[in-house]
């Protein structure tokens, strides 16, 4: 094969092995932070309807007596006026939290079934490892062994963890709106590919044209070529004749190929970016944009099990909004809806960056104060509690007064973290019980108290 012909062939090769490998690997790397996205949406959905169907029959095993998973499934969705597939609007659930549904638990009459199927099928199984919804080559009743079991991500309900769901179970079942955003982002790669491809080829022909016999030092730069930093080989032009031009059209070729490279990786770290974000909705409150309930409860049992391995202090405060119900009444959800953003302010701006805090539901609160001992915790939030009482009201409206009750509990010695929650919850019934306004502690080895630090009552040392 003639040398021209050689550099020609090197040049393109090199040039489009390049843009393929940026271009596939950005387009993977696309696709598999969108089906992971997909697959938390999904879980969440799941989640939600297998959440609604035992709160509307007690147990799994009453549901199945009267109406089977799906069937309840499909027609909530219908009754939701059928949400998208895997679309994190697909909550079964009504302004107070329960199941919408009719009054026995029948499909209306004349009504459609939705065949939208979500894009990944999760197994369900109960705490045992049975199967209790059945997906893939699973049946239901079918025992699971122990290393799937392990692999199950809890679903509470009725304060505890009822059932365990393992994803995915089969190949996604993408609908047709992400089918067409994962076509769109392919075809843009392939399109910026292209436009490499080609500008390879214009300079690979006219390098190739312009070949001389001498070509060593040309060749020793292509062959050094490789994405990065690396494209970007520049070798001296020592004359204005064929080999100076052949020298510098190589010269240009290395910067054009470089930017196009960089244009390429920038597409990448754009994508990987909008990735991050949706992760990061994916686990804020949307009103205050504190945690969500999901978000804690998976840092605060990590916290937990992490406390007790080195045997580290760790407490829980669970806090309510003290008359908020009237706050909405009186002056505005608008107004009710400034003083939960302006409270998840105050608690951002007071706690340690270590500290986790929550919205975990209408006007509660909670915060998980990582290595913290009770003493310390208490102080904290009663210097929250004091903070957001002074804070200063009025400008949302002259009558405006917001206070917020608060029970703390730092027992570690219970199980779960769940039994903590409910413990630091007690405590908080205690405060509301106390007249409000206050903090509610109980300490370990010792009669149990409540403290209020507004009575110079403390936290033991």
């Amino acid at each position: 094969m003639p040398l021209r012909t050689r550099l020609i062939v090197n040049m393109l090769f090199i040039s489009l092995i390049t843009a393929v490998s940026v271009g596939g690997i950005a387009y993977l790397k696309l696709k598999r932070d969108f089906l992971s996205v997909t697959l938390e949406l999904a879980f969440q959905d799941f989640q939600q309807d297998v959440v609604a169907y035992l709160n509307r029959y007690g147990s799994w095993e009453k549901g199945q007596h009267v109406e089977p998973f799906p069937a309840f499934a499909r027609r909530v969705h219908f009754l939701q006026g059928f949400p998208e597939a895997g679309s994190a609007d697909n909550a079964i659930r009504g302004s107070s939290g329960t199941p919408l549904a009719d009054g026995d638990g029948s499909q209306p009459e004349n009504t459609i079934t939705s065949d939208r199927t979500p894009p990944f099928m999760f197994l369900l199984i109960d705490l045992q490892g049975r199967v209790l919804h059945g997906a893939g080559h699973y049946l239901n009743g079918d025992l699971v062994d122990e290393r799937l079991r392990l692999t199950g991500r809890p679903i509470s309900a009725n304060g505890r963890v009822e059932v365990l769901a393992i994803p995915p179970v089969g190949t996604p079942q993408l609908n047709i709106r992400d089918e067409v955003y994962l076509k769109i982002m392919r075809e843009a790669l392939i399109g910026g590919m292209a436009v490499a491809g080609g500008l390879a080829i214009v300079l690979g022909v006219l390098t190739g044209n312009r070949l001389s016999a001498t070509v060593r030092e040309l060749t020793a730069a292509i062959r050094s070529m490789s994405p990065g930093d690396a494209l970007r080989q520049r070798v001296e032009v020592r004359s204005k004749d064929e080999m100076g031009v052949l020298a510098a059209a190589f010269n240009r070729m290395s910067i054009e190929l470089a930017q196009t490279h960089e244009a390429l990786q920038l597409t990448s770290d754009q994508l990987r970016f909008q990735s991050e974000q949706l992760k990061e909705l994916s686990i804020r409150d949307p009103l205050t944009y504190l945690y969500n309930r999901r978000h804690f409860d998976e840092q605060a049992a990590f916290l937990f099990l992490q406390s007790l391995q080195n045997d580290a202090p760790f407490c829980v405060m669970v806090g309510d909004l003290d008359h908020f119900k009237s706050i909405n009444d009186n002056f505005s959800h608008a107004i009710g809806d400034e003083v939960l953003r302006r409270v998840a302010t105050l608690l951002q701006q007071n706690l340690r960056q270590n500290d986790i805090a929550a919205r975990y539901g209408g006007e509660e609160f909670v915060i998980a104060f990582a290595g913290c001992s009770l003493q310390h915790a208490a102080n904290r939030c009663e210097a929250l509690r004091s903070c957001i009482e002074k804070h200063t009201w009025r400008d949302l409206h002259p009558g405006l007064l917001v206070t917020m009750s608060m029970g703390l509990s730092d027992d570690t010695a219970v199980d779960s973290i769940e039994k903590m929650l409910a413990a630091a919850d007690k405590r908080l019934y205690e405060a509301k019980n106390g007249g409000r306004n206050r903090v509610a502690y109980a300490a370990r080895h010792s009669e149990a108290r409540s403290g209020n630090m507004n009575t110079n009552s403390r936290p033991p040392g």
